[in-house]
């Protein structure tokens, strides 16, 4: 009675996390983090901005598993039998992505069941320049998005960025557009891998030359608390006046003017 009781909790907040949230089609993606602070601190920061049911695992040395399961408020823990049969939340995901270790791939029973779960992938590191890079591709993260992360993690946009997804022209400062530009490719995506995917409408990650950066040092904020207990950052709340939205009106004017 006590383990359906804290199934049907999961199941509950989770759908309340993913209503109060907007992302790219509305799509819900299962993110699956080890139980590494740093890591499930990049899981919490996704799910407080993009509709997402956040799992962190563990996997002790003989072969136990672990899963909690993130409410927007607490973790609680969720059954191997649940995980299984897809009983642990209301709305099910449109894919999952997976964050492996470096070196240490996941059990097979760990992966989505594709009853629930069409597409899974894979992101092969928790290093945290590449993870955020690779992340937010997956989600589409945009100006805002990537400008948030830079911020929160201590990055250079064009660090987890480099490729400048979704950074338009009207982003960027006059010196920006007149400096000369040396480019290299960003071989990021050794750390992706497809596991399972449909035929069509698959989720597609694809690199290409991009600008150089300098590798910087990041700086990480100060963890007092464990991520697992910390209170769920706030969700981002834009105004009308929102920059973004702003260009992009222009950027529709001038397209009904052309």
């Amino acid at each position: 009675m006590k383990k359906n009781m804290c199934v049907a909790s999961v199941a509950l907040l989770f759908c309340v996390v993913f209503s109060s949230l907007a992302g790219p089609k509305n799509e819900i993606s299962l993110v699956m983090v080890p139980r590494e602070d740093g890591v499930v601190r990049v899981g919490m920061d996704i799910a407080s901005r993009y509709p997402t049911l956040l799992l962190s695992y563990k996997v002790d040395a003989n072969g136990a598993v672990s899963l909690h399961g993130w409410t927007g408020s607490e973790w609680v823990n969720v059954t191997m039998d649940a995980f299984k049969t897809g009983n642990f939340f209301r709305t099910g995901p449109d894919s999952a992505l997976i964050i492996e270790e470096d070196g240490m791939s996941i059990p097979e029973n760990l992966l989505p069941s594709e009853k629930w779960c069409d597409s899974v992938y894979k992101i092969t590191t928790t290093e945290i320049r590449p993870l955020l890079h690779l992340v937010g591709k997956y989600y589409d993260f945009k100006h805002k998005d990537w400008l948030w992360f830079s911020d929160s993690y201590h990055f250079p946009v064009d660090a987890i960025n480099p490729d400048g997804l979704n950074i338009a022209w009207y982003h960027k400062r006059l010196g920006e557009h007149l400096q000369p530009k040396q480019r290299k490719v960003v071989d990021d995506l050794i750390y992706w891998v497809a596991v399972r995917q449909p035929a069509a409408g698959s989720k597609s990650i694809q690199t290409e030359t991009v600008e150089e950066f300098e590798p910087v040092e990041v700086e990480m904020q100060d963890l007092d608390d464990n991520p697992l207990t910390n209170d769920v950052p706030p969700a981002v709340v834009l105004g009308a006046g929102d920059a973004e939205e702003a260009a992009q009106a222009v950027e529709t004017e001038q397209e009904l003017m052309d």
